[in-house]
């Protein structure tokens, strides 16, 4: 072989398995995942390092042909194993080295890592139904954020999501925190979160936790946070499980009880009944500052209060105090940091009012089961579904969203939300979630409280907040009373990679961009948000930058790259240039111009559903009325009223926008003819609900909305709302909006919910008892002080608030209008 030939074959082993050096192109559609110091590559199952020179071997007519020797330090990626020729690994393509122990040192990723990048390999099998779409990301070391489609057996589609955490990830913990950081209150998971994010204090991700009071918001079961006891448990022994976990990371699963009692100045015991809960007959109960600003008794008990206090209320040792004072006949104590109140009624009542101002109490607390005394975070909930590696069977009914907890045979944790009472995710039984659960690998597992309330929040690598990542049923976060969070506890670090929110652009040929929308993130390694202080310097294989900030895309057709470094660190978009489109999207399909007015066209291309040109230039422009002139994509209006078509076209491609000139009367916005199919149904408190198409009962054309719903045996708010998959866009400033409605007679409260230009909140009241039966129009004025252009985001909103008219029943909705 001559010295050109080797070097050209070089060059091609080298792009077929290339060594370490940092600079591999991403792998399509999969995630970058590094694994000892390199990129997994797509289709890769390990590496070879060399240590003693070996031959390299090229497949040919299925003979080993020898190519030339590897040297000692050199590494190669691995993507297959054949037993063939006594054992050889495949380094890309045809080309092989020989399984030799102490020639080569062959190791191979997790099995994490591996489905991470080839998910169609190493894809999630579910007895539940068929996973159709799963992808998984790691959002921070030891932490893995993953959602899976799937098609049910039984015909229903739902959506998984789950958080995976490594215990032997030593800067990553689970933590139990309060709504308000108190027992009696409300908050949603998102914002208990966003207010523990601090420095070496990073909140991950998390679910909500345990069952609670609706009107209180106490959590029902025990709660240990940092070490501490915050609250004892409520429901039987028999009807709740715990999840905990040690100061060392070990997870556990199962059902400890609390023993507590006190003595004063070393006399006899009295036992304590529960820390921060409500006090009954003849209970002795402590509070602590976790339960509110007071104790929230009445006044027929005594309080003590203690202060001095020593040590910690755990399962492990003894809290010692001193009484400051005695309250008899008194309640509602305030609670106060550092102090500790005895509350107590009838027999414990009698018992207190012995004790006098100085006198010693010890606090003893302890578990039944040895291994929970050590326990550092715990959170309650409610049914034990996977225990000792099996699957429980329930004899429960119902299809509902969930929340579950498992643990690994490995130590390593699992939160899990599936979605429900939804088109897209009906939700399952809690038989079904026990095997869900144990398809995933749970050995042991829990729910924690579910419907409404599941909730799961992640913080994506370089957000500086953790974010809902499902969709809650009641069509927004419920406040819940606390939640199980994944903290990160490292320093952020400096700059490590750049993340470019696009993933690919498509550009058109020779148009200018006044602004890419590409926004770029700052990460450390470990997936904290770092501020780019760096100015970024912006450059491009197939355009131009310009010194306004836009860009111009080059004439030439072909594939290319948008770059973006600060300093050192650098990240790529790829992009495509073309000259084609296949639809073009004008934003509305009406517009309303005063007279003399004028109106930018807001024209966008696009190709295979993607926006490629917004650059007026490129279009062609056409009026049917002489109602005003089209000059650079700005319609001006003439001086009379009137109304007319604007085609605005690339080629064969074009689309068309009715102009009117002047005041129209009124627009029918939604007719429900092609936009039914995007109409999602949510609603709160309710047996059943849907939304869909309807073909008998019509105003005018040939659809209407149907909205059916069950709110039968429920309390509090119920309702059901009709969502399409963008809000609609209604021209100009109408002062009315009004619709057809076919009523059912039942009394429920029919309302709208639009957004002014500034994201203004408008509700509108259509009316608050749908007392009539068949079809009827009905209008709601837009109140004053709201901005227009207005979009409706929820055009039907169908609710009861009395717990007396809970009933079941379906109303139709056609032609929303808007009047000027």
């Amino acid at each position: 072989m001559n010295k050109k030939v080797l070097i050209c074959f070089i060059l091609l082993l080298a792009a077929m398995a290339p060594s370490f050096s940092g600079k591999e192109a991403k792998a399509a559609a999969a995630p970058v995942v590094m694994w000892d110091g390199m990129q997994l590559l797509k289709g890769q199952v390990g590496r070879v390092d060399i240590i003693k020179p070996i031959n390299l071997w090229k497949k040919e007519n299925n003979k080993l042909v020898f190519e030339r020797v590897l040297k000692p330090g050199e590494k190669y990626r691995v993507y297959q194993y054949s037993s063939e020729f006594g054992g050889q690994y495949g380094l890309g393509g045809p080309y092989f080295v020989t399984k030799m122990q102490g020639f080569i040192d062959y190791r191979t990723p997790s099995l994490v890592k591996l489905k991470l990048v080839n998910p169609e390999a190493y894809g999630t099998k579910l007895s539940l139904g068929a996973v159709t779409n799963e992808k998984s990301t790691v959002i921070a070391p030891g932490v893995t954020q993953s959602h899976l489609s799937v098609e049910s057996n039984s015909g229903d589609h739902q959506q998984i999501y789950v958080l995976g955490v490594d215990q032997k990830a030593s800067e990553i913990k689970f933590e139990t925190t309060l709504a308000k950081d108190q027992m009696i209150g409300f908050e949603t998971v998102s914002s208990m979160a966003e207010r523990h994010q601090a420095e070496e204090h990073y909140v991950i991700g998390g679910v909500n936790g345990d069952y609670f009071d609706s009107n209180t918001g106490a959590p029902t079961d025990l709660t240990v946070h940092d070490g501490e006891v915050v609250t004892t448990n409520t429901t039987p022994a028999s009807e709740r499980t715990i999840f905990g976990v040690t100061p060392d990371g070990k997870a556990m699963i199962g059902n400890p009880e609390i023993s507590l009692a006190m003595t004063v100045n070393g006399q006899k015991p009295y036992v304590i009944n529960s820390v921060n809960k409500r006090r009954f007959a003849d209970h002795l109960v402590l509070y602590t500052p976790y339960f509110a600003s007071t104790t929230m008794t009445n006044d027929l008990g005594t309080e003590v209060v203690l202060n001095n206090i020593q040590g910690q209320l755990n399962g492990n040792n003894t809290v010692k105090a001193t009484v400051k004072e005695v309250f008899v006949g008194k309640g509602s104590t305030p609670t106060a940091p550092g102090e500790f109140i005895l509350s107590g009624h009838g027999k414990a009542n009698e018992y207190l009012k012995t004790l006098a101002a100085g006198d010693q109490v010890d606090l003893n607390v302890s578990y039944d089961n040895p291994a929970w005394s050590q326990v550092e975070q715990a959170i309650g909930g409610r049914y034990y579904l996977v225990k000792n590696g099996q699957a429980q069977s329930f004899n429960i009914g119902g299809t509902h969203p969930r929340t579950a907890i498992g643990i690994k045979k490995d130590g390593s944790v699992f939160v899990m939300v599936i979605d429900g009472r939804q088109n897209e995710s009906g939700g399952v039984s809690l038989t079904d979630l026990a095997k869900l659960m144990k398809d995933l690998g749970a050995v042991e597992s829990m729910t924690f409280d579910g419907g409404g309330s599941s909730t799961m929040i992640a913080r994506q690598p370089g957000d500086s907040d953790a974010t809902v990542i499902n969709s809650p049923s009641d069509g927004s976060e419920r406040r819940v009373a606390n939640s199980l969070m994944i903290v990160g506890t490292w320093k952020a670090g400096p700059l490590n990679a750049l993340i470019l929110s696009a993933n690919d652009l498509k550009l058109f040929a020779g148009a200018n961009y006044k602004n890419l929308d590409i926004n770029v993130k700052g990460l450390d390694k470990n997936n904290n948000p770092i501020t780019v202080n760096n100015q970024l310097a912006w450059t491009s294989t197939v355009g131009t930058f310009n010194s306004d900030g836009s860009f111009t895309a080059g004439s030439t057709l072909g594939k290319g790259t948008i770059t973006a470094a600060s300093g050192t660190v650098k990240a790529s978009v790829p992009v495509e240039i073309t000259n084609q489109l296949d639809r073009i999207d004008l934003g509305a399909a009406t517009a309303i111009v005063d007279k003399n007015g004028s109106l930018p066209l807001s024209v966008a291309g696009y190709l295979a559903g993607k926006k490629v040109v917004e650059d007026p230039s490129v279009f062609k422009y056409t009026l049917s009325a002489p109602i005003g002139t089209i000059e650079n994509g700005v319609f001006k209006a003439g001086n009379t009223d009137g109304s007319g078509i604007i085609t605005v076209s690339y080629g064969a491609v074009s689309a068309q926008l009715q102009v009117i000139v002047g005041n129209p009367g009124s627009i029918v916005v939604e007719n429900f003819e092609n936009t039914l199919s995007s109409y999602k149904a949510s609603g709160a408190r309710y047996t059943s609900i849907l939304v869909s198409t309807e073909k008998n009962y019509i105003k005018d054309g040939s659809r209407s909305l149907k909205v059916a719903y069950d709110f039968s045996g429920t309390t509090g708010t119920s309702g059901v709302y009709a969502t399409p998959a963008k809000p609609i866009a209604i021209p100009g400033a109408p002062v009315k909006i009004g619709m057809w409605v076919y009523g059912d007679g039942k009394g429920h409260w029919l309302r709208s919910q639009l957004t002014d230009a500034v994201g203004k909140e408008i509700q509108l009241d259509f009316t608050k008892n749908l007392n009539w039966l068949g079809w009827k129009y009905v209008e709601a004025a837009i109140p004053a002080g709201f901005k227009a252009p207005y979009k409706m985001v929820m055009p039907v909103r169908y609710m009861e608030t009395s717990d007396l008219n809970k009933n079941k029943g379906q109303i139709f909705v056609d032609q929303i209008t808007a009047i000027y």
